[in-house]
Parts: structure tokens; C-alpha cells; sequence
């Protein structure tokens, strides 16, 4: 399997110590700053924290994850670093390539905010989650741990993940904040 844009960008950070140790940190480390800005604003748009929103995450991760379970084994797709017999440029497992799971919990995160943010903040963050989803599967695709089809593929599970759980709609008492951290009013 010819795979040019994985073969690019592992001879790009191959050949550069500045990509490669970018590469690395966006393989394997922007992961955590991408949860920790989703924790971040759920904090900050705490009131828009519902038990709606809640089912809503939990249902898209119960999809991407049996999507996972029974797309895992059926595409075989061996990591570019065993299939073309190289070192990769971090520490990557040796089981089978598709899904990627970073891209996978990156794109859910970025989905996720489409849930909890009102429009006027979608508008600013949602771009940026974006480009985070991008850095994170160009990384994978960089360090030798993932092809094009492993990456692409987690993006669309996490797409009809969060499509699919979108689509239930529970009664208006679920729509409510479950955290209500408002001062109390003095009698």
C-alpha cells in the first residue's frame, strides 16, 4: 500500500529535528492539551452542562467505541513503521493501525463542542479544535504510527458518532444545568 502523504510527512520529520520533535508533540501530546481545553470551556459553559449533554457523550463514545470493535479487526491495516520496516519516530504500538485512537478522541472532543458551546463561542473554538483534530492526525501519520486510511477513518467514526447520538432528543427536564453554582439569593 502506497500511502504518499504518510510517506511525506515521516521523510519531512525524518529529516528535521525541529519536525520531527513537532511531529512528536502533536502525535502524542496535544491530546492532553485538547482535554484539558475541552474540560476548560464545559467549565466555563458549565450551564450548558445538561443530562442531555452528558447522554449525548456518553452514547457518541458507546458508538465510536463499538465502531471500533468491530471495524478494528476487519480492516487490517499493519502501522507504517512494521509494514515498511523502520523505526518510528516515538514510542508506538505494534497492534493493528486502524482506528487511530489519538485522532479518534480529538475528533470526538471537537464534536462534542458543537453540543456545549453556544454559536458565538463555536465560532471562535471550533476552529481551533479543528486544526488540533489536523496537527494530531498529521503527527500520527508523521511519527510512522498511522496511514492516511487509520486517521480518516477516526474522523468519520467520530462524525457519524456524534451525527448519530445527536438525533435523540430527550424531554425538557434533561435540558436542565446540572450544575446550578449560581450565588444564592439573600431572603
Amino acid at each position: 500500500m502506497t500511502d504518499t502523504l504518510q510517506q511525506s510527512l515521516h521523510a519531512a520529520a525524518a529529516n528535521s529535528g525541529f519536525l520531527k520533535t513537532l511531529a512528536v508533540l502533536c502525535a502524542n501530546y496535544l491530546i492532553v492539551l485538547m482535554a484539558a481545553a475541552f474540560a476548560g470551556l464545559a467549565w466555563l459553559h458549565r450551564g450548558r452542562v445538561t443530562r442531555e449533554f452528558v447522554v449525548w457523550v456518553a452514547l457518541s463514545g458507546a458508538i465510536a467505541f463499538l465502531c471500533v470493535l468491530v471495524l478494528g479487526p476487519t480492516v487490517h491495516d499493519p502501522r507504517p513503521y512494521i509494514a515498511e520496516h523502520y523505526e518510528p519516530l516515538a514510542h508506538v504500538a505494534s497492534d493493528n493501525g486502524f482506528p487511530s485512537d489519538h485522532t479518534l478522541v480529538v475528533s470526538l472532543l471537537t464534536g462534542w463542542l458543537l453540543w456545549l458551546l453556544p454559536s458565538a463561542a463555536r465560532g471562535r473554538w471550533l476552529p481551533v479544535f479543528a486544526l488540533g483534530v489536523l496537527a494530531v492526525a498529521f503527527g500520527r501519520l508523521a511519527i510512522g504510527a498511522h496511514h492516511t486510511l487509520d486517521v480518516a477513518g477516526s474522523i468519520l467514526i467520530a462524525a457519524l458518532s456524534v451525527g448519530l447520538a445527536s438525533l435523540l432528543r430527550l424531554p425538557a427536564p434533561w435540558q436542565q444545568p446540572l450544575l446550578n453554582l449560581a450565588p444564592k439569593q439573600k431572603a
